[in-house]
């Protein structure tokens, strides 16, 4: 009873952005029960959030071994291994769900994510095409199949499926980012060859290289602090500024001005940078496993 309780609070952790937290409550459980494969799931998860591709994929095995065939399971097998850049096995392991749970969305999602992780834009359109038709009600599944549908050179037919998602659900975040994404790029296209070339930087985006994504080390980690917390100091200076200026009368010289201004937008952009993420599945939250 106890390993349940564990395992919903990590699921809470997962969901609010916590993975650091949920994989040091998971770890004991796995620890002392090998056979929970709710918990491995959760703890394949965990590291995938965290950047550990490698981890998830040994977390997401054990619990297939545990739970062969389980589509839970296969799905993190698939994403792990697509983060790790090992396109083949991810495919073949996304293949495996689908014939598992015919036409369930996420394992549709994951599908196409997985072709689009590997380049093939092509067979992840077809791919995508078919199960948005089938599963027309799912907003996520619409995001997906607009993003290769971009990648393939069709910004307007992306539009539209973006526009689906968000009737389906209007606050979607991922639908949401994704449009902004194309509306912005869709800035550059001018002629066929900017269409090709902004299409294709779009695709290339997407591709996992063999070997993943190199992690950020400790030295990038500490610079996004530094640089977020200067921000905020600087947006605090330029408050504190505008208060004097505005209800105190006070003169506030202009180079203080323009220096705290640059020293904002510095940090601004230096946050942006490093914590920039890549592009990364879904949580397949709905077929959660336990044990």
């Amino acid at each position: 009873m106890r390993s349940e309780l564990v395992l919903d609070r990590a699921g809470d952790l997962l969901g609010s952005g916590h993975a650091g937290q949920a994989a040091s409550l998971l770890a004991p459980v796995v620890g002392a029960e090998p056979e929970n494969a709710g918990a491995w799931l959760l703890l394949a998860r965990a590291h995938l959030a965290l950047g550990r591709p490698s981890e998830a994929l040994e977390a997401a095995r054990a619990a297939l071994g545990l739970r062969p065939g389980g589509i839970d399971a296969l799905y993190w097998v698939s994403a792990s291994y697509t983060a790790l850049g090992r396109h083949e096995l991810a495919v073949t392991a996304a293949v495996a769900a689908c014939d598992e749970d015919p036409g369930n969305p996420r394992l549709a999602e994951r599908h196409g994510r997985a072709l689009l992780a590997a380049g093939r834009v092509a067979e992840a359109e077809l791919v995508l095409a078919a199960y948005a038709e089938f599963a027309h009600y799912d907003a996520e599944l619409q995001v997906a199949y607009g993003m290769a549908l971009f990648a393939s050179g069709r910004p307007l037919s992306a539009r539209e499926a973006y526009g689906k998602a968000l009737n389906l659900d209007p606050g979607n975040a991922v639908a949401l980012a994704e449009l902004r994404r194309l509306t912005a790029a869709e800035r550059r296209i001018t002629d066929a060859g900017s269409l090709v070339r902004v299409c294709d930087e779009f695709a290339e985006a997407l591709r996992v290289p063999a070997g993943g994504h190199p992690r950020p080390g400790p030295a990038r980690d500490v610079l996004a602090h530094v640089a977020a917390v200067t921000f905020g100091v600087s947006l605090a200076t330029l408050v504190v500024l505008a208060v004097l200026v505005r209800l105190a009368g006070a003169e506030v010289p202009m180079p203080l001005l323009i220096a705290v201004f640059a020293v904002a937008g510095s940090a601004a952009c230096l946050t942006a940078v490093t914590r920039k993420r890549q592009p990364s599945s879904r949580s397949f939250s709905r077929t959660r496993a336990r044990s």
